[in-house]
């Protein structure tokens, strides 16, 4: 029998019979020997990729699941504004009418303040 005693913590001992105890080195190094081959080297690499690609289509539909393909593809794209945007729909206003339409807007606004402020 071979006593193994832990280094961290309070001091434990566990006793393994000694066919046990060679049966475990013997898969550690049968462990270690798997790790170095350039085999399952290969293949741990195509399994890691495989899983990487699993989960990125697992999480690409979640999120076209998710997503209101309807409103998205009622949206206008950004070349769709652009044309929108090149299109005149009224004609361009003067520095004074600018000012104009300020002043009006700021006179409602304090209208509406005074109105809440008299309530």
């Amino acid at each position: 029998m071979t006593t193994h005693t832990t280094a961290a913590g309070p001091a434990t001992r566990v006793t393994v019979p000694f066919t046990e105890y060679r049966a475990l080195t013997l898969d550690a190094a049968a462990w270690r020997l798997l790790n170095t081959s350039p085999h399952v080297a290969e293949l741990l690499a195509e399994w890691i990729e495989w899983d990487r690609r699993r989960t990125l289509r697992e999480t690409s539909n979640a999120v076209s699941a998710a997503a209101d393909w309807r409103a998205l593809a009622a949206a206008p794209t950004y070349a769709e504004l652009a044309c929108r945007r090149a299109v005149v729909t009224r004609p361009a206003l003067t520095p004074r009418q600018i000012r104009e339409q300020a002043a009006t807007s700021w006179a409602r606004v304090e209208a509406w303040i005074a109105t809440r402020e008299a309530a």
